[in-house]
Protein backbone atom coordinates (compact mmCIF):
# COMPACT_ATOMS: atom_id res chain seq x y z
CA UNK A 1 0.00 0.00 0.00
CA UNK A 2 1.11 3.54 -0.74
CA UNK A 3 -0.21 6.21 1.60
CA UNK A 4 0.12 9.88 0.76
CA UNK A 5 0.88 12.31 3.57
CA UNK A 6 0.63 16.04 3.08
CA UNK A 7 -0.12 19.23 4.93
CA UNK A 8 0.56 22.93 4.92
CA UNK A 9 3.63 24.68 6.26
CA UNK A 10 4.13 23.79 9.95
CA UNK A 11 0.89 21.79 10.15
CA UNK A 12 2.79 18.84 11.63
CA UNK A 13 3.03 16.27 8.85
CA UNK A 14 6.57 15.26 9.82
CA UNK A 15 5.36 14.50 13.33
CA UNK A 16 2.72 12.23 11.78
CA UNK A 17 5.38 10.59 9.62
CA UNK A 18 7.39 9.80 12.76
CA UNK A 19 4.32 8.17 14.30
CA UNK A 20 3.76 6.07 11.17
CA UNK A 21 7.40 4.96 11.13
CA UNK A 22 7.01 3.66 14.69
CA UNK A 23 4.11 1.59 13.39
CA UNK A 24 6.14 -0.05 10.65
CA UNK A 25 5.60 2.28 7.72
CA UNK A 26 8.47 3.23 5.44
CA UNK A 27 8.21 7.01 5.09
CA UNK A 28 9.76 8.68 2.05
CA UNK A 29 10.42 12.36 2.73
CA UNK A 30 9.98 13.97 -0.68
CA UNK A 31 10.93 17.40 0.65
CA UNK A 32 14.27 15.99 1.79
CA UNK A 33 14.73 14.31 -1.57
CA UNK A 34 14.15 17.74 -3.08
CA UNK A 35 17.23 18.93 -1.20
CA UNK A 36 19.17 15.99 -2.60
CA UNK A 37 17.91 16.85 -6.07
CA UNK A 38 19.19 20.41 -5.63
CA UNK A 39 22.65 19.07 -4.78
CA UNK A 40 22.56 16.82 -7.84
CA UNK A 41 21.48 19.80 -9.98
CA UNK A 42 24.33 22.02 -8.80
CA UNK A 43 25.82 22.81 -12.19
CA UNK A 44 22.48 23.52 -13.85
CA UNK A 45 21.36 25.78 -11.00
CA UNK A 46 24.62 27.74 -11.05
CA UNK A 47 24.32 28.01 -14.81
CA UNK A 48 20.87 29.55 -14.43
CA UNK A 49 21.31 31.75 -11.35
CA UNK A 50 25.05 32.39 -11.21
CA UNK A 51 27.78 31.66 -8.62
CA UNK A 52 26.12 33.83 -5.95
CA UNK A 53 23.90 30.84 -5.07
CA UNK A 54 26.93 28.84 -3.93
CA UNK A 55 27.90 28.58 -0.28
CA UNK A 56 31.59 28.83 0.78
CA UNK A 57 31.93 25.03 0.60
CA UNK A 58 30.86 25.00 -3.05
CA UNK A 59 27.40 23.53 -2.48
CA UNK A 60 24.12 25.18 -3.40
CA UNK A 61 22.91 27.67 -0.79
CA UNK A 62 19.20 26.84 -0.76
CA UNK A 63 18.32 30.05 1.07
CA UNK A 64 20.07 32.09 -1.60
CA UNK A 65 18.10 30.29 -4.30
CA UNK A 66 14.88 30.78 -2.33
CA UNK A 67 15.45 34.54 -2.09
CA UNK A 68 15.66 34.67 -5.89
CA UNK A 69 12.84 32.36 -6.91
CA UNK A 70 10.19 33.39 -4.39
CA UNK A 71 10.26 36.95 -5.74
CA UNK A 72 10.35 35.98 -9.42
CA UNK A 73 7.77 33.55 -10.85
CA UNK A 74 9.83 32.97 -14.00
CA UNK A 75 12.90 32.10 -11.93
CA UNK A 76 10.80 29.75 -9.81
CA UNK A 77 9.53 27.98 -12.93
CA UNK A 78 13.10 27.59 -14.17
CA UNK A 79 14.27 26.22 -10.82
CA UNK A 80 11.40 23.72 -10.71
CA UNK A 81 12.12 22.60 -14.28
CA UNK A 82 15.67 21.79 -13.21
CA UNK A 83 14.99 20.14 -9.87
CA UNK A 84 11.57 18.49 -10.04
CA UNK A 85 12.37 15.76 -12.61
CA UNK A 86 15.28 14.60 -10.44
CA UNK A 87 13.17 14.67 -7.26
CA UNK A 88 10.47 12.64 -9.02
CA UNK A 89 13.04 10.06 -10.13
CA UNK A 90 14.52 9.80 -6.63
CA UNK A 91 11.05 9.32 -5.14
CA UNK A 92 10.19 6.55 -7.58
CA UNK A 93 13.50 4.86 -6.79
CA UNK A 94 12.80 4.97 -3.04
CA UNK A 95 9.30 3.54 -3.55
CA UNK A 96 10.64 0.70 -5.71
CA UNK A 97 13.36 -0.09 -3.16
CA UNK A 98 10.85 -0.18 -0.30
CA UNK A 99 8.54 -2.47 -2.27
CA UNK A 100 11.44 -4.77 -3.09
CA UNK A 101 12.49 -4.98 0.56
CA UNK A 102 8.95 -5.87 1.61
CA UNK A 103 8.64 -8.50 -1.10
CA UNK A 104 11.98 -10.01 -0.13
CA UNK A 105 10.84 -10.20 3.48
CA UNK A 106 7.53 -11.79 2.51
CA UNK A 107 5.37 -8.99 3.84
CA UNK A 108 2.98 -6.38 2.50
CA UNK A 109 4.68 -3.09 1.74
CA UNK A 110 3.50 -0.12 3.81
CA UNK A 111 4.90 2.99 2.15
CA UNK A 112 4.16 6.58 3.09
CA UNK A 113 4.98 9.33 0.59
CA UNK A 114 5.44 12.44 2.73
CA UNK A 115 5.30 15.62 0.61
CA UNK A 116 4.15 19.16 1.26
CA UNK A 117 3.21 19.54 -2.43
CA UNK A 118 1.94 16.01 -2.89
CA UNK A 119 -0.88 17.09 -5.22
CA UNK A 120 1.67 18.47 -7.68
CA UNK A 121 3.64 15.21 -7.74
CA UNK A 122 2.87 12.34 -10.12
CA UNK A 123 3.17 9.93 -7.19
CA UNK A 124 -0.15 11.25 -5.87
CA UNK A 125 -1.87 9.16 -8.53
CA UNK A 126 -0.21 6.03 -7.09
CA UNK A 127 -1.50 6.59 -3.55
CA UNK A 128 -4.22 4.30 -2.29
CA UNK A 129 -5.27 6.96 0.22
CA UNK A 130 -4.07 10.37 1.38
CA UNK A 131 -3.81 11.90 4.84
CA UNK A 132 -4.04 15.69 5.03
CA UNK A 133 -2.62 17.11 8.25
CA UNK A 134 -4.39 20.28 9.32
CA UNK A 135 -3.75 22.64 12.21
CA UNK A 136 -5.12 26.00 13.38
CA UNK A 137 -3.49 29.00 11.73
CA UNK A 138 -2.21 30.44 15.01
CA UNK A 139 -0.58 27.13 15.95
CA UNK A 140 1.17 26.97 12.59
CA UNK A 141 2.48 30.52 12.88
CA UNK A 142 3.78 29.84 16.37
CA UNK A 143 5.51 26.63 15.26
CA UNK A 144 7.11 28.45 12.34
CA UNK A 145 8.41 31.21 14.59
CA UNK A 146 9.87 28.68 17.01
CA UNK A 147 11.21 26.19 14.47
CA UNK A 148 12.54 28.54 11.80
CA UNK A 149 13.41 31.55 13.94
CA UNK A 150 11.31 33.98 11.90
CA UNK A 151 8.84 36.71 12.78
CA UNK A 152 5.07 36.36 12.79
CA UNK A 153 4.61 38.27 9.52
CA UNK A 154 7.07 36.14 7.60
CA UNK A 155 5.61 32.96 9.09
CA UNK A 156 2.12 34.01 7.97
CA UNK A 157 3.43 34.79 4.48
CA UNK A 158 4.86 31.27 4.20
CA UNK A 159 1.58 29.74 5.34
CA UNK A 160 -0.41 31.76 2.82
CA UNK A 161 2.03 31.10 -0.04
CA UNK A 162 1.18 27.39 0.02
CA UNK A 163 -2.58 27.81 -0.11
CA UNK A 164 -2.87 27.85 -3.89
CA UNK A 165 -1.48 24.32 -4.14
CA UNK A 166 -4.45 22.90 -2.24
CA UNK A 167 -6.65 23.66 -5.25
CA UNK A 168 -4.85 20.80 -6.99
CA UNK A 169 -6.47 18.18 -4.78
CA UNK A 170 -7.14 14.88 -6.45
CA UNK A 171 -10.62 14.28 -7.79
CA UNK A 172 -10.00 10.68 -8.74
CA UNK A 173 -12.03 9.22 -5.89
CA UNK A 174 -9.17 7.99 -3.70
CA UNK A 175 -9.85 8.55 0.01
CA UNK A 176 -8.57 11.87 1.34
CA UNK A 177 -8.73 11.89 5.13
CA UNK A 178 -8.27 15.02 7.25
CA UNK A 179 -6.02 14.59 10.28
CA UNK A 180 -6.36 17.34 12.91
CA UNK A 181 -3.26 18.44 14.79
CA UNK A 182 -4.35 20.94 17.41
CA UNK A 183 -3.18 19.45 20.72
CA UNK A 184 -0.40 17.45 22.32
CA UNK A 185 1.68 14.70 20.75
CA UNK A 186 -0.52 12.23 22.60
CA UNK A 187 -3.56 13.76 20.94
CA UNK A 188 -1.81 13.52 17.59
CA UNK A 189 -1.12 9.81 18.16
CA UNK A 190 -4.85 9.25 18.65
CA UNK A 191 -5.79 11.40 15.65
CA UNK A 192 -3.29 9.53 13.49
CA UNK A 193 -4.72 6.16 14.52
CA UNK A 194 -8.23 7.26 13.64
CA UNK A 195 -7.24 8.84 10.33
CA UNK A 196 -5.15 5.84 9.34
CA UNK A 197 -8.02 3.47 10.09
CA UNK A 198 -10.35 5.60 7.96
CA UNK A 199 -7.82 5.69 5.12
CA UNK A 200 -7.26 1.94 5.19
CA UNK A 201 -10.97 1.25 5.31
CA UNK A 202 -11.64 3.63 2.43
CA UNK A 203 -8.91 2.12 0.28
CA UNK A 204 -10.05 -1.42 0.95
CA UNK A 205 -6.65 -2.26 2.45
CA UNK A 206 -6.49 -3.72 5.91
CA UNK A 207 -2.76 -2.99 6.27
Amino acid sequence: MILGLTGGYCAGKNAVAAILEKRGWTCIDVDRLGHEAIDLSRDAIVGRFGPTVLSPDGRIDRKAVARIVFSDPAALADQEAIVHPIAIRLTDERIAAAEARATGAGRVSLICVNAALLYRAPQAARCDAILEVRAPLLSRVRRAMSRDGIGARRALERVMRQRSFWRLRSASGRPIVALRNSGSIEDLEISTSRALSAALAGSGDQG
